[in-house]
C-alpha cells in the first residue's frame, strides 16, 4: 500500500469527502470558493479552515482537474496570473 491510500484509509468517516455530481465542475468555468458557515467550521480541521478562510468568496476559474483513485474529484482554481488555490467541489459554487 502505497502512503496516498494510507492516508485515505485513516480518514475518519465524517473528514471523508462525499461524492456527488452537484460538486462535479468543468475546465475553465468561474467559480466561487463558499463562505465557511458556522456549522462547516465545527466538523473542520483547523488546517483546512485557514486555508479555505484566506480564499473565501474569491471568484477564479478551474484549470486543473484531478482524480484520485476513489473517485473523489480536486480542482486547481486560478483567480490572477499569481494566486491559485486547489480545492473539492464541495468548496466551489458555479457562477452563471
Amino acid at each position: 500500500m502505497d502512503f496516498d491510500q494510507e492516508q485515505h484509509d485513516g480518514l475518519s468517516e465524517k473528514n471523508k469527502v462525499d461524492i456527488s455530481s452537484e460538486d462535479r465542475f468543468e475546465m475553465g468555468e468561474r467559480v466561487k470558493i463558499k463562505k465557511i458557515d458556522h456549522e462547516s467550521k465545527q466538523n473542520m480541521e483547523p488546517e483546512d479552515y485557514f486555508y479555505l478562510k484566506g480564499f473565501e468568496n474569491k471568484i477564479g476559474l478551474i484549470r486543473e482537474q484531478k482524480k484520485n483513485r476513489l473517485g473523489i474529484f480536486s480542482y486547481r482554481v486560478d483567480f490572477d496570473e499569481k494566486n491559485f488555490g486547489y480545492f473539492y467541489g464541495k468548496d466551489l459554487v458555479l457562477m452563471h
